[in-house]
């Protein structure tokens, strides 16, 4: 007799013809059965349900998270951005936000052919909030699923200027990453550069989109930013450039993104929007830019610039 798979015990393989010999009797008619099956109990599940139970636990498994990297313009960003680009299968999408009236002129509508949030604010200039962020975040979650089906991660590169630095006042709306966080599990970081020189370089390249066009003004906005963004983990542009592989090693671990030392090499293929500084192939510290005695008078009489260096840990100019 051919000698079967030691997939059962004696006891176990017993109990199995036991069951087989009731069930031929009640094919021939001659029933009841009496024979107690402890099998249900006893014998490992069969392949097939070991199956069925990995199916079930993929079909449980979270889905993958979207990340995110919040700052100002002129704080290094764009850079930072590519950097994070150049990461293993990772796919950025720069400078987002829905919401962002920026681009957007009633009067002027520009050519957006492949713009569905723009098409429907020609169609209706008064198109709701809540529609945009809907459609908004149905396109990243499509995306999202498309992603991860080929092991790639979405990271989102918030266009936070669109939000804090224009208008005459801070509009009262929702953050891009409370868009996303209301929908997916996510994953942040928050960026930041010295005040003085950031906003220096608003001034150089005539980014004046906010009034009053003041260094106090921008500090207060600065301030309200980082409150919107206040849970999240954050990094100096300062430290970035000094050392970037160690901090860049540990925006990914705060990402949840894998590291690869080589992007130093790569991340200038990357060619994304609001490269409005410096630019060059290699990442080193920049000087200052020079300013007068006015901009420091200013800087000694703002309360908001004393209180955005004490909570950023940078040193006052005066």
């Amino acid at each position: 007799m051919k000698q079967l798979p030691h997939f059962f015990s004696s006891e176990e393989l017993q109990s199995l013809a036991d069951v087989l010999d009731e069930a031929l009797l009640l094919l021939e008619g001659e029933g009841p059965v009496s024979v107690q099956y402890p099998l249900a109990e006893t014998i490992q599940p069969s392949l097939f349900d070991q199956c069925i139970e990995l199916c079930q636990q993929v079909e449980g498994r979270e889905a993958e998270p979207i990340r995110s990297v919040h700052h100002l313009s002129c704080t290094g960003g764009t850079l930072i951005a590519k950097c994070l680009a150049a990461m293993p299968n990772v796919m950025v999408l720069n400078e987002v936000d829905p919401l962002s009236n920026m681009q957007f002129d009633p009067k002027e509508p520009r050519f957006s052919p492949t713009d569905m949030l723009a098409l429907i604010r020609q169609g209706d200039n008064q198109v709701s909030g809540n529609l945009l962020i809907q459609l908004f975040v149905q396109n990243l979650e499509l995306l999202r699923d498309e992603l991860a089906s080929t092991g790639k991660r979405l990271l989102l590169r918030d266009h936070s200027h669109s939000h804090f630095l224009t208008d005459r006042e801070v509009a009262e709306r929702s953050s891009v990453l409370s868009m996303v966080s209301g929908h997916f599990a996510t994953y942040s970081i928050v960026t930041v550069r010295n005040p003085v020189d950031s906003f220096l370089s608003l001034a150089s390249i005539g980014w004046k989109s906010f009034q009053p066009f003041t260094f106090n003004e921008y500090c207060t906005r600065y301030m309200r930013f980082l409150n919107s963004y206040e849970s999240l983990p954050i990094f100096k542009y300062e430290d970035f450039v000094n050392e970037p592989a160690l901090r860049m090693e540990q925006m990914c671990k705060a990402l949840h993104l894998n590291f690869s030392e080589d992007f130093t090499e790569t991340f200038d293929v990357f060619k994304f929007s609001g490269d409005s500084g410096r630019t060059g192939a290699r990442i080193k510290p920049r000087a200052r830019r020079t300013y007068d005695e006015a901009f420091l008078d200013e800087a000694k009489t703002s309360v908001s610039y004393q209180l955005l260096v004490s909570r950023l840990g940078y040193e006052a100019i005066c």
